[in-house]
């Protein structure tokens, strides 16, 4: 059984380690795309036996603001309603067929489980200033390096290909997300914090979760 849990703390400093170590990437993303991550936990153990863990994911912003055809368009979802699968890494022990010819399948699993959360999860980690506007995530995009991947693990994960990068080294996936059938309304700030924070006075920074 595969479960996901969000990595703060200990478990963030390994995330991260993780990605510049043993991510083909070598590298973890600028923290101004506002990166988050999780990690599996697998028939109750997160570590393999080489102290490794046994999956990751990492998410963020996009590094640009507008896709022809997808977001940062009239009529098409804004950039602060799109997020990027940016590392995926399974432990090299779970990276094997079973007899049967199928896989493990451990990356659409972890990914599917991290999309099925990621919207509210996104709001925890980064809230709307202005709730008065779109502000869930409607589609995830991510950047298939075709020379360290086929695809087959973003179309198990139920990710479409949406064309090329403009130097065709990648192919880009996309998968859309339904609305969560519920909204996050404004709370304010006690007025004794509000006070140590003057450049936040006129913005509500707290929120709680509402049905819709």
């Amino acid at each position: 059984m595969i479960t996901v849990h969000r990595a703060h703390d200990d478990l963030l400093d390994q995330v991260r380690f993780h990605c510049q170590a043993y991510h083909y990437l070598h590298s973890w993303p600028d923290p101004r795309s506002l990166p988050f991550a999780y990690y599996a936990e697998i028939d109750g153990r997160t570590h393999a036996e080489d102290g490794r863990l046994l999956g990751l994911v990492v998410m963020k912003k996009p590094q640009h603001h507008q896709h022809h055809g997808l977001f940062g368009y009239p009529k098409l979802p804004t950039a602060w309603q799109v997020l990027d699968l940016a590392r995926v890494w399974v432990h090299p022990s779970l990276q094997f067929q079973r007899v049967n010819g199928h896989s493990l399948c451990i990356f659409s699993q972890m990914v599917g489980k991290v999309l099925r959360r990621v919207q509210w999860d996104w709001l925890e980690h980064h809230p709307p200033r202005y709730p008065d506007r779109s502000y869930h995530i409607e589609l995830i995009i991510s950047y298939c390096e075709i020379a360290h991947h086929t695809g087959k693990a973003y179309r198990a994960s139920g990710f479409t290909q949406h064309g090329f990068s403009r130097d065709m080294s990648m192919e880009v996936y996309i998968r859309r997300l339904r609305p969560p059938q519920q909204r996050w309304t404004p709370k304010r700030l006690p007025a004794r914090v509000e006070a140590q924070m003057p450049l936040f006075a006129d913005v509500p920074i707290l929120y709680r979760e509402c049905e819709a």
